[in-house]
């Protein structure tokens, strides 16, 4: 029975810890699924984008461009922001993806994240991508 009380305070931190949603906007002319991205390669953190040429074939000759954005260790200032920080709730990085034909958006998800951004969270965003616009819907 002892072992079952060390265990309660365990679950209750597990059960606590909070996973940011994801928003995903998906434009209503994108047609699905699509066949072909290309990868802009303009991205400071190499890693992040050679671990998601690791995930899909991306195609040079496509005109629907994949955007990778992230950023780590965000630091922010102002008092307007100081409870949230104090508190906790302050995002540390993000990541985002976004799919353009052109410089039209098509395709944008964008998650807020609690510790610094790794490849675990860009496979996450992909796999995301990949069920919305590559499986046929």
């Amino acid at each position: 029975m002892k072992k079952y009380l060390y265990l309660i305070p365990l679950i209750f931190f597990i059960a606590c810890e909070e996973k940011a949603k994801p928003i995903v906007i998906i434009s209503s002319n994108l047609e699905r699924p699509i066949s072909c991205m290309k990868l802009n390669s303009l991205i400071e953190d190499k890693k992040l984008l050679s671990h998601l040429e690791k995930l899909y074939t991306f195609d040079d000759s496509c005109t629907l461009t994949l955007t990778l954005s992230s950023k780590k260790d965000i630091v922010c200032n102002s008092t307007n922001n100081m409870m949230s920080k104090n508190m906790g709730k302050f995002p540390k990085s993000f990541v985002k993806l976004e799919l353009r034909e052109g410089m039209k958006l098509l395709y944008s998800y964008y998650v807020d994240l609690y510790s610094n951004v790794d490849e675990d969270d860009v496979e996450e965003g992909f796999e995301r991508l990949k069920k919305d616009l590559l499986m046929s819907q």
